[in-house]
């Protein structure tokens, strides 16, 4: 479910920013020259700070959507509302920098995000907390070095998925050279993955299991009020069933097809997740009124968009069919109905 799918404007800052975040999963074989101040280490910590910039700014945005649009999605679970990484996801420039800044070690998850206002910001976790044990099980290392992969940390991750399930959980932390012992009691949220992806296409997709959003995408939104309109957008496709995921397969299925051909095909899918993300903003205490803006923004900056695309409306119609669905959302609230699309 592709929000847009155009090639980024060659602007400075936009360009900066997909140049520093697509180094991220370089599987670059070179090692960095050993010199303390190298230019390939400055570039290294550059592109890591960047991306994890994004990172946690995504992160946020996401958690506030996924809390508080949790009784509108399909699928529901106990989240703990953190971002997790691990050493041996970094490709291999890129790893010492992570190693060193957030203590990581092998496959085992580390807070990259604690949101506010999240289970895990509750109980005192921040970025660069470790993550050792949950419920007395020891979560693993795995061996030093190798190339990237993401399969370690996925396997720890589903032990700590599973000990949430079951209610509050108790994780053996280590900050620095301290261990402590915080039971995390996670809350019901929209049971959704979301992914940053390095590109330099403007792009957000979901799956029926995921979102994911491009670190274009993501740099190219001016505040997270916007990138909770693009987020939201996408989220909405989940909510209204438009695709589910399939282990045998594949995934992005069409699941809801009556939903899905409504209003002329499948433009009339993307209208509705256009008009029900908003709501899953406004929701989320996102301002409703960025909406249109952001389109006009987007249209003068991407001439691909001013004009209809197969299954999109052109940025133009989406700015005023938005800012309709604004002053809907803006009457529920003055008289005190619940925002429900």
């Amino acid at each position: 479910m592709v929000l847009l799918a155009v090639m980024a404007p060659a602007r400075p800052l936009l360009v900066a920013i997909v140049a520093i975040a697509l180094g991220a999963t370089a599987c670059s074989q070179t090692p960095a020259s050993s010199s303390p101040a190298s230019a390939a280490e400055v570039d290294g910590a550059l592109r890591l700070a960047a991306l994890t910039e994004l990172d946690q700014r995504v992160a946020q945005v996401a958690w506030r959507l996924s809390e508080a649009n949790a009784e509108l999605c399909p699928a529901v679970r106990l989240s703990a509302g953190w971002a997790l990484h691990s050493a041996r996801q970094y490709s291999l420039d890129l790893r010492p920098h992570a190693e060193a800044h957030f203590g990581l070690r092998g496959d085992l998850p580390g807070v990259l995000a604690a949101p506010a206002g999240s289970p895990a910001a509750d109980v005192g976790l921040q970025t660069g907390d470790l993550l050792l044990s949950v419920d007395g099980v020891p979560l693993e290392e795995g061996l030093a070095g190798g190339a990237p992969s993401w399969d370690g940390l996925g396997r720890n991750l589903r032990v700590v998925d599973a000990a949430l399930a079951d209610g509050t959980a108790v994780f053996d932390v280590q900050r620095g050279d301290d261990t402590r012992e915080v039971a995390v009691r996670p809350v019901r949220a929209c049971g959704y993955d979301v992914q940053l992806n390095p590109s330099d296409e403007l792009n957000a997709r979901a799956d029926g299991r995921r979102l994911f959003i491009s670190t274009a995408l993501a740099g190219f939104a001016a505040n997270d009020d916007e990138l909770a309109l693009i987020l939201g957008h996408e989220l909405a496709h989940h909510v209204l069933r438009h695709r589910h995921w399939s282990e045998v397969g594949g995934a992005g299925r069409r699941a809801n097809e009556p939903a899905w051909r409504a209003e002329g095909g499948e433009g009339g899918a993307e209208r509705q997740a256009d008009r029900v993300g908003l709501y899953l903003l406004a929701r989320a205490g996102y301002g409703p009124g960025v909406a249109a803006p952001f389109w006009r923004r987007f249209g003068e900056s991407n001439w691909r968009v001013r004009f209809p695309q197969i299954g999109h409306a052109s940025a133009g119609a989406r700015a005023r069919a938005l800012e309709e669905v604004r002053r809907e959302i803006e009457a529920k609230r003055s008289v005190g109905e619940p925002l429900l699309p």
